[in-house]
């Protein structure tokens, strides 16, 4: 809880800053995201990201060209999946607040185009989410299976860490100055099972728009 209150408490200090400047821009995105974990049996899953971004312009000349910060506040499905053909598979689907914060440079080629690429750290919270297991084609939650006491939530005490933290890649192309389509991906440093060595990984596909 207290990381959770320290979140938001730099997220709120961060608005509060970048809000009297005069070359912020605000927008939304979303997208698709390819997750996994950095350990052997895990597959790649699909889930999605949606939320509200800024842009704060640092050194931009007339064109648009120059270095940038690149805020944004994102609800997320991340999470794998572990395939046991026909028997049984498992998958968890974890979805987390998260707060990516990068620097950035952006070339405007011309008036309507420009391509753009950033670096930075991301913190995020689990919010919510369970783990479910696939038998003879039905899902279930894994209470709902005889024997097993793993809780439908997949964050607490016999879960995953609610906190995650790591380093993110970016680049994309903006059309119009406000149209946006990117490509980054994310590496978690956080080991979110405990003694597994297990951390999140995050491929994500987004599309944009800049008010």
């Amino acid at each position: 809880m207290k990381k959770a209150l320290l979140l938001f408490a730099l997220v709120a200090i961060s608005a509060v800053s970048i809000n009297a400047q005069d070359n912020l821009k605000w927008g939304v995105m979303a997208g698709m995201n390819v997750s996994k974990y950095t350990i052997t049996g895990f597959d790649s899953r699909i889930g999605f990201h949606a939320g509200v971004k800024a842009e704060l312009g640092l050194s931009q000349d007339a064109n648009g060209s120059g270095a940038y910060m690149d805020f944004a506040a994102l609800l997320t499905l991340k999470g794998a999946k572990i395939d046991g053909g026909s028997l049984a598979s498992i998958k968890f689907n974890p979805y987390y607040l998260e707060v990516p914060v990068r620097v950035g440079y952006k070339y405007a080629v011309n008036d309507n185009f420009s391509l753009f690429g950033s670096v930075g750290p991301y913190i995020a919270v689990g919010l919510f989410g369970k783990a479910k297991a696939k038998v003879d084609g039905d899902y279930f939650d894994f209470d709902e299976i005889g024997g097993n006491s793993i809780s439908e939530d997949i964050f607490g005490d016999d879960g995953l860490k609610r906190f995650d933290f790591g380093l993110g890649l970016k680049a994309g192309v903006e059309f119009s100055k406000k149209y946006q389509v990117a490509i980054s991906y994310d590496f978690g440093l956080v080991e979110v099972a405990k003694d597994l060595g297990m951390k999140n990984r995050n491929l994500m596909i987004s599309l944009g728009y800049m008010f």
